[in-house]
């Protein structure tokens, strides 16, 4: 019996993630679930699951009281306690943002599996993490479905081995060609294979996602960017590839279902029998694989990250998701979202040591820029 902790229980990873657990109920058991915000949610899973331990964001007394034994956490401590709930054997991390990133850190000093699914974390604080997994022998399973695909393509393969590794993008609303600027939200938002968050939706129709994903994989299998190729491949079907020195491709497939890389990352080392559904290759008409320009924006900026490290990919992150969440309460148009990153990257002095601290704090400066210049422009 796996106990497993949620951090980000009620958002699309967490309800895909207790989908898993419902299916395993002898190999899985819940013991802390955390959520900003959305109660009514949160309430069932409790009643449903009985957490030992539970964190929202703010102290309620009323809800509270509906559930006498759970120990409810707040703030900022209380999400870092989440991380090192005793008993716990797997924390999920799938609150968006970097507000788990002190919560990750101290379940990699308790030596807990990680399964990250929070693409900010490695993002914005890469040498941070990998300098603490190192340190305590923690694993890091990644839940995102390319970097998923990716690490089971790449088990028993040495490093130098490697030609190159393939992420695989669906290509969002928009096929990963550019929109238009004037594109509305709900254009946006119609991502035509994948059911996601509001943000990670907006992310892959500006291709934003992808360029986090090859930062991730950067430091997830110590590659640099010119071993890291995005295909964008509308089926998604294929998930991730590895192609070895000797011109071999292994590639991982499965139906476009974020519970099959959630399923692998409960059972690891293992692989139990699941009840979701499979690929009929005898009706698979057609694979498409096409390359993108890696000179795009979106690419340039996930090189320079991985380049520069310290505070470029902190300033990078936090001023695409305070742009992204103009877009979304329609102060800005969809085609400022990348110009107003790459303008507070400019803006910004980079510094090549960061810590856990600075972090916050320049996140704090990005976003403050973004709103200066989307005022001015008002």
């Amino acid at each position: 019996m796996k106990n497993i902790v949620i951090l980000g229980s009620t958002g699309t990873i967490g309800q895909n993630t207790l989908e898993v657990v419902r299916k395993g109920t002898e190999r899985f058991r819940i013991i802390g679930l955390a959520c900003r915000g959305n109660k009514g949610l949160l309430g069932q899973q409790i009643t449903e699951f009985s957490p030992v331990c539970v964190y929202t964001e703010e102290k309620d007394d009323l809800f509270e009281q509906r559930f006498p034994g759970v120990r409810f956490l707040h703030g900022s401590e209380g999400l870092e306690e989440m991380g090192v709930v005793d008993g716990a054997d797997i924390v999920i991390c799938a609150i968006p943002g970097i507000s788990t990133l002190g919560a990750v850190c101290s379940a990699i000093r308790k030596k807990r599996i990680i399964g990250l699914a929070t693409k900010e974390i490695l993002v914005v604080g890469g040498h941070i993490i990998t300098r603490l997994t190192g340190r305590y022998g923690s694993c890091i399973l990644p839940v995102d479905s390319e970097h998923n695909a990716l690490f089971q393509a790449l088990e028993g393969i040495k490093r130098e081995d490697i030609r190159k590794i393939y992420l695989t993008a669906s290509g969002g609303p928009f096929g990963g060609k550019p929109a238009g600027r004037n594109v509305t939200v709900k254009d946006v938002l119609s991502h035509p294979v994948w059911k996601m968050g509001r943000k990670i939706t907006v992310d892959s129709a500006t291709m934003m996602n992808k360029a986090f994903e090859i930062i991730e994989a950067h430091y997830l299998f110590g590659l640099p960017a010119d071993r890291i190729e995005v295909l964008i491949h509308p089926e998604a079907l294929i998930h991730g590839m590895v192609e070895m020195n000797d011109g071999t491709v292994k590639g991982i497939f499965s139906a476009p279902d974020m519970k099959f890389p959630i399923n692998f990352v409960l059972d690891y080392p293992c692989r139990e029998k699941t009840a979701w559904h499979s690929i009929d290759f005898g009706k698979m008409q057609k694979l498409t694989l096409s390359p993108v320009d890696r000179n795009s924006a979106w690419f340039s900026l996930a090189v320079t990250a991985i380049e520069r490290k310290g505070s470029f990919p902190v300033v990078m992150n936090a001023a695409n998701e305070e742009a992204v969440n103009l877009f979304l309460r329609e102060k800005i148009k969809f085609g400022s979202i990348l110009d107003i990153v790459q303008k507070v990257v400019c803006m910004h002095t980079p510094r090549k040591e960061v810590s856990l601290e600075e972090i916050f704090e320049i996140d704090a400066w990005a976003k403050e820029k973004v709103r200066e210049i989307t005022e001015k422009k008002r």
